[in-house]
Formats: structure tokens, C-alpha cells, sequence
């Protein structure tokens, strides 16, 4: 009997330190991402603009490929009836992206999340479509890409730290 009652005061013993430790604070900071996206119908930061999803919402953003993989997959399809969205990182608006899908004929030169219609997944690109042979319209898109680097280093490095970047 005295060993159980040792051993049972020992682990509540060392599971409350733990659970008191920083760094576990660090490691699971209250199960909430500090990223948000959300609806646009203008170019203007406006934290009441309606929240489509946050980073909780993210499974995995690819660093290779730019490919999205969302936790539902009925996260995403709420986002496409608006034409652009904002991301923040707490309040600290990062970067707009325009929504696109493979059927859309137009071209555009700034970052987008594109919905590949022959695999089906969600793909951040710096333009659509992906592919294009206009060297205009590649300087562009290398220009806008630049002007947002570092709020993207600051979005992955946030999904970093919340374990939902790979790179494969």
C-alpha cells in the first residue's frame, strides 16, 4: 500500500510541475493559432470583416508546393464566394490573396490561393495561372512576391511554430 500511495503522489507530483513549466505553455499556447483569414470586399484592413477560417483550420501548408491541406474540407469552399482574403497574424494585417479556380480565364499577378480542379487541393501561387510565358507578367509577379516576403516569413514561421508547415 505504501508503494501505490508514493508512486500515485509522485506522478500528481511531477505532472503539476510539468503542467506549470513555460514551455509547455510554449508548446500548446491555448490550443488557438494567432492566424486569421478573413472575408475582403475591399483593399482596406478591417479586423470586422468576417473570420472564413484561422490557422486552427490548417492542417499543413506545404513550403515546397504551396499546397493547403485543411483540417474539414468544407472549410475552404465558404471562402470562395468572396474574391479576396486578408490574412493576420494577431492584428497585424500580412497579406491579401485572391481567390481562384481553374476555370477562371484571367490573369492575375499577386499572390492567390488557387483551387486545382484535376486534384482537387488549394494552392498558394504568386499569380494565376501558375504557368505563364510573359516576361512582364513574370517581373511583376517576382516584384509583388518580394514586397510581401517578409509577411510571409512571418506567416510561415507562425505555422512552424504550430507544427502545420512541411515541406515534402
Amino acid at each position: 500500500m505504501k508503494w501505490s500511495v508514493k508512486f500515485i503522489i509522485s506522478l500528481t507530483a511531477i505532472m503539476f510541475v510539468l503542467i506549470s513549466c513555460d514551455f509547455i505553455r510554449d508548446i500548446f499556447p491555448n490550443g488557438k493559432s494567432k492566424i486569421t483569414f478573413r472575408a475582403s470586399t475591399t483593399s482596406k484592413t478591417n479586423q470586422a470583416d468576417t473570420v472564413l477560417f484561422t490557422g486552427d483550420d490548417i492542417k499543413w501548408l506545404n513550403g515546397t508546393t504551396g499546397e493547403v491541406c485543411f483540417v474539414d474540407s468544407l472549410t475552404i469552399p465558404k471562402a470562395f464566394s468572396f474574391h479576396r482574403i486578408k490574412c493576420y497574424l494577431g492584428t497585424d494585417s500580412l497579406f491579401t490573396a485572391s481567390m481562384t479556380s481553374d476555370y477562371m480565364s484571367s490573369i492575375l499577378n499577386d499572390l492567390v490561393l488557387n483551387h486545382n480542379l484535376q486534384d482537387g487541393k488549394y494552392y498558394f501561387s504568386d499569380g494565376y495561372p501558375d504557368y505563364i510565358e510573359n516576361v512582364g507578367a513574370k517581373n511583376v509577379r517576382i516584384q509583388n512576391k518580394e514586397k510581401r516576403a517578409v509577411a510571409w516569413t512571418r506567416f510561415t514561421e507562425e505555422l512552424k511554430k504550430e507544427g502545420r508547415y512541411v515541406i515534402k
